[in-house]
């Protein structure tokens, strides 16, 4: 649903005055050894959403059920859950028959609905997310001009409500270290401030490890502001901390752009050679790819270029001179 869009649509296949039935995961870690479902039938109203419903059903129904809300009007982030496997906002989502509403993934479960956000907010802290000025506060008013600040107005539409958090494959991956969308935005949103004289690109590398996003655009897909995250927040850091060449990923990425230049295509095992030189454990490796037929090892030390290769280079040479 669109950011501009008001909660004006009826809810689907339920006649008005009709109810609709719905299924709510329930767990108590302190005392279930399992989750379970369970079912809910709900007196249809008008312009009803999953907030809606699950308000009554702890309200009418007395049902000892954990979930979470402050503002009920997409402000605050805190209501989300996951209707019929997708993250939305509870208070904004329509109601549907035959929705299963259940907790947010890639967090742990508190009760029912309720995620902890501690995770979260460690990795916050971690990445420093207060402004860090380049010069001393020159007084109110702070003379900000809109130019400055253009690359970073879809980021401040961010309510941490942590949809992108949880539909992230990379965080899925309990020892990938990555920071996670949510993070990466509130980073990018400090990094593209024209104020902030911090290291944001080694932070980016080493701290949140940027690098480790796979770019499959579940974040933008889900995030009910609909804010860029790869394009607006997580690319651009991921250029910040290549030109800053704190991390591998950031020299990864640098080797690679520079063979493509150079030779017009990706050629993985230039790529291999240029970034890691020529060892014995390299060698093993290309010989094995070579065998499989992954890797052309002859290729990769002959001056090799595809037609069109200048086109290429010219092509990176003008992204990168463009503001």
């Amino acid at each position: 649903m669109s950011p501009s869009s008001t909660p004006t649509t009826e809810a689907p296949g339920v006649a008005p005055g009709g109810s609709i039935r719905v299924r709510i995961r329930r767990f108590d870690p302190s005392v279930d050894a399992a989750p379970r479902f369970e079912s809910y039938e709900v007196p249809r109203t008008r312009l009803m959403r999953v907030l809606d419903v699950l308000d009554h059903v702890h309200e009418a129904l007395g049902v000892d059920l954990g979930y979470r809300w402050l503002c009920t009007s997409k402000k605050c982030g805190t209501c989300a859950v996951n209707v019929n496997g997708s993250p939305v906002l509870a208070c904004w989502e329509e109601a549907q028959d035959g929705m299963t509403i259940e907790p947010i993934g890639n967090m742990p479960v508190v009760r029912d609905l309720v995620t902890s956000r501690d995770g979260y907010e460690a990795t916050l802290a971690a990445v420093a997310p207060q402004l860090q000025r380049r010069e001393e506060y020159p007084g109110f008013p702070e003379p900000l001009a809109a130019d400055d600040f253009a690359p970073s107005v879809h980021l401040r539409d961010c309510i941490q409500c942590l949809a992108c958090q949880s539909v992230c494959p990379v965080i899925a991956q309990k020892d990938a270290g990555f920071a996670g969308p949510a993070v990466l935005v509130a980073l990018a949103e400090l990094a593209l401030d024209p104020r902030d004289g911090a290291a944001r690109g080694a932070t980016a590398g080493s701290v949140a490890k940027v690098f480790s996003c796979v770019s499959c655009y579940e974040c933008e897909r889900v995030c009910p502001a609909e804010i860029p995250i790869v394009s607006e927040a997580i690319e651009p850091l991921k250029r910040l901390a290549t030109a800053q060449g704190h991390v591998a990923g950031a020299r990864r990425a640098a080797a690679f752009l520079a063979v493509v230049k150079e030779r017009g295509f990706a050629d993985g095992a230039r790529v291999a050679f240029q970034l890691n030189g020529l060892t014995l454990r390299a060698l093993r490796l290309g010989l094995r790819l070579f065998r499989r037929g992954k890797a052309d090892i002859l290729g990769a030390w002959r001056a090799r270029r595809a037609p069109g290769a200048d086109s290429v280079r010219r092509t990176y040479e003008h992204g990168e001179g463009s503001p």
